[in-house]
């Protein structure tokens, strides 16, 4: 007799759900969200488990993980496909979650989803929180903005550095306003100077990194495009074709055909946000700003000139993702000509 279990992870606790192969209930709790007190829970059972499923979610990394090393055998299955085989349950509870969790692992219906390293995670994480203060940093400048703007002040295309000397000379001897804004002034210096910090542990992890190096040698492709797309990635081995990258990142069009109607939409956007979006950002930059010329540029400007420039970045973002993929797998550099 085979047996499968499903998990339903909230930050306190996972609703635990086991089945045999027959769709028979072994057992159902919750237990708290702790690798140990699920495995301690599981192994009671002194059972031999087919195969454990959890969704993916923010800490599902880190509890796939530490069960997988105690021996389980963990799946980490799409969300979306979760969503559509359980949409048909009228009550949706946590127990139903678990539940439905552990009969997709029965009937195998499901997408395994990648869990990607500690490595990379940790690069996530120092991008996310770079992105963090720089939006809050430019909140911050927009409330400045928006304040003097009432009283006729206004500041005006200006550069970072330059920003707060600027807001100073328009407040002048305004004491009213400088108690109103010196508070926005010393958090944002402080938003400034952490994403500085950040920003430059970036560039130093990508410039003392083989395979970001080895991204950067591509005209338009700098450290954030790098990093992210590395830790997007996670392992170029997911990949058997390079070409399946672009589709992973959300860079091909929709597609819809039915019976008389077949026709195709804008790019899915599934996968990595931030790495869709450095690779169109680098795209943007490589057939705008370079001016050096090579064959990836010049391929993007025609589709500009028959089409339109932003389905020329998004083409051209696709295929840097399929390029960087095979330079990470043959370990070589961009060739120019």
């Amino acid at each position: 007799m085979k047996y499968y279990v499903g998990l339903d992870v909230s930050v306190k606790e996972t609703s635990v759900c086991i089945v045999n192969q027959d769709g028979d209930m072994i057992a159902e709790k919750s237990i708290l969200s702790e690798p140990e007190s699920l495995a301690q829970y599981l192994e009671s059972h002194a059972i031999k488990y087919e195969r454990v499923g959890i969704e993916a979610g923010c800490i599902t990394p880190w509890l796939y993980h530490e069960l997988t090393a105690i021996g389980l055998p963990m799946i980490c299955i799409e969300t979306r496909h979760a969503k559509a085989a359980m949409s048909a349950q009228n009550i949706k509870t946590d127990k139903n979650d678990a539940r439905g969790i552990a009969h997709i692992m029965r009937t195998g219906w499901y997408k395994t989803v990648h869990v990607k390293s500690d490595e990379s995670q940790k690069i996530r994480v120092l991008l996310n929180n770079r992105k963090c203060l720089q939006n809050k940093a430019i909140d911050v400048e927009a409330q400045i903005r928006g304040t003097l703007k009432v009283f006729g002040h206004k500041v005006g295309r200006i550069s970072i550095k330059a920003f707060e000397h600027r807001v100073r000379d328009l407040i002048g001897d305004s004491d009213e306003l400088i108690l109103y804004i010196e508070p926005l002034l010393i958090v944002r210096g402080q938003l400034r100077t952490q994403f500085q910090k950040l920003d430059n542990m970036i560039m130093q992890i990508a410039k003392n990194d083989m395979v970001c190096e080895q991204f950067m040698s591509i005209p338009g492709v700098g450290a954030l495009t790098a990093l992210t797309f590395k830790a997007a990635i996670d392992s170029p081995k997911r990949f058997s074709k390079s070409k399946n990258v672009g589709v992973h990142l959300g860079l091909t069009p929709r597609k819809y055909a039915s019976g008389e109607i077949d026709y195709s939409g804008r790019i899915t956007k599934c996968g990595d946000a931030g790495a869709r979006y450095h690779l169109y950002i680098a795209a943007q930059h490589l057939i705008n700003k370079v001016k050096k010329c090579c064959p990836l540029k010049e391929w993007g400007i025609r589709i500009a000139k028959r089409s339109s420039p932003q389905k020329a970045y998004v083409a051209v973002a696709r295929k840097l993702s399929v390029i960087m993929h095979r330079m990470w797998v043959d370990g070589t550099y961009y060739e120019h000509a």
